[in-house]
């Protein structure tokens, strides 16, 4: 694997960082507040798409460094920063309407939006961190710190629940992560034995570890970076806080965790778990298990929900089984396809949660029962809602459809037929729970409620209409071309099996 170094790895976090200073000390009006954050993702966004160009121009599988290896990005981190920082963009533009509204309605106060859009730059900032520092030590922290800044966002509106909501959230993947340290002490104190030189657990040799791991300490190492990593993502049986979080949250808060937020728990499995999976069989099959009880369950669970952001939060838990699956293959295939479902759940569901909130800022409900004949008041919303309830079903011709048809293809590669079973037909289950949802909400007799909205010549504020509408666009795209994808997809399944056979 080639390696060079490039000052844009610690450049890139600082413009959010600096951005967040701006936002919270200095005493701007809305409109600079709103500058400042475009500032601060856009700029960054550049950058990362340019270090992910770089990396797609070369020959064979490359690596950046900087400050002498403390820094790295393959593209697989190159793919990570720029779906966080498009993602992040998107929402704070979605933001500008739907927190204005918060704020005119009292519920938010003016310092409160200052600090809602100082996180949301803090976050971006302490994710760049996540997925470019080698250092697990460190890694363990910012993403610890990233939580916090997440917890915050999540507890915005400052209601009994939300409240509980964010603690509930914080606690969970703090303790959660205590077990991701004792799984890398355990590596740490078996290497210090045998390699006494060793003063750090390089991510970027963890291939070489794990194959000098034994295996019964191996299977309690993947046991402990399993439950830490699969409670960030929020996978069956560590996802108690997720359905929570996601519905306290203001709805751009809830398409940031669910499109963003979840997906550190698989980049976190791929850079660790994954690399135990070739030596011992039992890996990929307990992984496999766990992720399939996740699709499995959560889709049946969203499917009996009234409240429409907690149906979408457990469908995310059921998505996010389809990534875990692949990831945990270590196959090229696996890893292309569960790489490829982070970025199309991230567009399906963050459209999802953003058309949920278009909904909440229109009626000021979410209870799907109440809902009902929305499409001839919100007809752009009702459109981008089944587009998403489409990819998220994996329809031919729209995003969702290759990433989970890859996946299952690399299921069927290594003869777990049982498990690509449970994903075919939990994607039909899918397909159904969303599209009626989206009947019921959009489609179906029109309801007292929405019957009374005064009719307006735009649904939505500009703001939020134009997120949506760009991401809905993205996801006809990818389905359509699916291959402009490839590079990035490709060299990030090939940066991870190299480490694999470094």
């Amino acid at each position: 694997m080639s390696e060079t170094t490039s000052l844009l790895l610690p450049l890139i976090p600082a413009i959010p960082l600096m951005a967040a200073a701006f936002v919270s000390l200095a005493e701007a009006d809305e409109t600079g507040r709103r500058i400042a954050f475009l500032c601060g993702t856009i700029p960054a966004l550049g950058l990362a798409g340019v270090l992910m160009g770089r990396l797609i121009q070369s020959p064979g599988p490359a690596i950046v460094t900087a400050w002498r290896g403390f820094f790295y990005a393959d593209l697989l981190a190159c793919l990570f920063l720029v779906c966080t920082y498009s993602l992040v963009t998107a929402v704070g533009a979605y933001s500008f309407a739907y927190m204005w509204r918060e704020y005119e309605k009292g519920i938010v106060s003016e310092q409160g939006l200052c600090n809602y859009y100082s996180l949301l730059l803090v976050f971006c900032a302490f994710m760049t961190w996540t997925v470019t520092i080698s250092h697990l030590f460190f890694v363990f922290l910012v993403v610890e710190i990233a939580t916090i800044a997440i917890s915050f966002l999540v507890a915005t509106e400052k209601t009994k629940f939300a409240l509980i909501a964010s603690f509930k959230y914080n606690l969970l993947v703090v303790v959660a992560m205590l077990f991701a340290v004792m799984g890398a002490i355990l590596i740490f104190a078996r290497m210090s034995v045998d390699y006494p030189s060793l003063t750090r657990i390089n991510l970027l040799e963890m291939g070489k570890l794990a194959v000098l791991v034994p295996a019964p300490m191996a299977l309690i190492v993947v046991g402990c970076f399993t439950c830490a990593f699969g409670t960030k993502g929020g996978m069956m049986p560590f996802h108690s806080w997720l359905p929570d979080a996601h519905s306290e949250a203001p709805a751009p808060i809830s398409a940031l965790l669910s499109g963003l937020v979840i997906a550190i728990g698989p980049f976190l499995f791929a850079r660790t778990v994954t690399f135990f999976s070739p030596h011992y069989s039992a890996v990929a099959v307990f992984a496999a298990g766990i992720a399939c009880v996740s699709i499995v369950l959560g889709i049946l669970l969203s499917i009996v929900q009234d409240d429409l952001k907690r149906l979408l939060a457990y469908s995310s838990i059921s998505q996010i089984g389809y990534i875990f699956a692949g990831i945990s293959l270590g196959t090229y295939l696996g890893l292309y396809g569960g790489f490829f479902h982070v970025v199309t759940h991230m567009l399906a569901k963050s459209l999802l949660f953003l058309c949920a909130g278009a909904v909440i800022y229109r009626v000021g409900i979410r209870k799907i029962s109440d809902l009902g004949g929305l499409a001839r008041r919100m007809p752009i919303t009702a459109f981008c809602f089944f587009l998403g309830a489409l990819s998220m079903g994996g329809m031919p011709f729209l995003a969702g459809f290759m990433s989970k048809y890859t996946i299952i293809l690399a299921l069927a590669q290594v003869k777990m037929w049982w498990a690509m079973s449970i994903a075919i037909i939990a994607g039909v289950l899918t397909l159904a729970g969303l599209i009626w949802a989206a009947n019921r909400v959009f489609w179906s007799e029109e309801s007292p409620k929405v019957a009374a909205l005064e009719p307006r010549s735009l649904e939505i504020p500009l703001p939020m209409l134009i997120p949506m509408v760009i991401i809905a666009a993205l996801t006809v795209f990818f389905g359509i071309f699916p291959q402009t994808l490839y590079p990035a997809l490709d060299g990030a399944a090939r940066s991870v099996l190299a480490m694999l056979s470094s």
